[in-house]
């Protein structure tokens, strides 16, 4: 397959581009029924019309995400010296063949000695509990590894790099090492991610509802 890449020259024009393009990577824990804040089929009325995007850009936790996102790339950059790390916060990246599952990075690694391109995922999070804490503890939450998968797929590139930076409630924050996820020891978790997705995709462009997804 080959990569194609969208290059918009600011978030309005960005944000119109996405909203025609089909499927981001941020409402893949939806369509594989991981999110906690919205299920496959709100996101379908979304998609066909029937609801209305809600606008969470105001959201203090987006905004703090915001504000901290160049510092935790360069975080990132800094305990890796190893990658080559871009950003290109206004690009979207697809294959030819799908051009309606797409993704737009929080980062583009180049890892030059092993001739291999990454992505460069930024989690801000604030668990709110021992259980949101757990999900945590020596693995990355479902939810956000459906959005990785998506963006290997959207790519075709061979590793994600997810560096999380978790808030405390007394307001401390744990920068963790990051998690590598390697395309090439999760084979059938992205063909199922991308089955889950093709079929939603299709649900979109027939009007007819979706399913539950089926998970293996």
């Amino acid at each position: 397959m080959a990569l194609k890449r969208i290059s918009f020259p600011d978030r309005a024009s960005w944000l119109e581009g996405r909203s025609v393009q089909g499927i981001g990577a941020s409402e893949a824990a939806a369509i594989c029924g991981f999110s906690q804040w919205q299920t496959r089929t709100e996101l379908w009325e979304i998609h066909t019309g029937r609801r209305q995007r809600k606008d969470i850009s105001s959201k203090d936790y987006v905004e703090r995400g915001h504000l901290m996102e160049d510092a935790v790339r360069n975080f990132c950059a800094a305990l890796h010296p190893e990658y080559e790390i871009e950003h290109h916060p206004y690009d979207i990246l697809y294959q030819e063949e799908r051009p309606w599952l797409f993704a737009t990075l929080d980062g583009q690694i180049t890892d030059e000695e092993h001739d291999r391109r990454g992505i460069l995922e930024i989690k801000t999070s604030a668990p709110n509990n021992k259980a949101a804490w757990a999900e945590w503890d020596g693995r990355i939450p479902d939810a956000y590894f459906c959005q990785c998968c998506h963006q290997l797929l959207a790519t075709g590139w061979d590793f994600v790099v997810l560096q999380p930076a978790l808030w405390h409630r007394n307001g401390d924050i744990t920068l963790k090492d990051a998690y590598v996820i390697e395309r090439s020891e999760h084979e059938a978790d992205l063909a199922w991610v991308l089955e889950q997705e093709t079929e939603f995709w299709d649900s979109v462009q027939t009007g007819k509802r979706p399913g539950v997804p089926i998970r293996f």
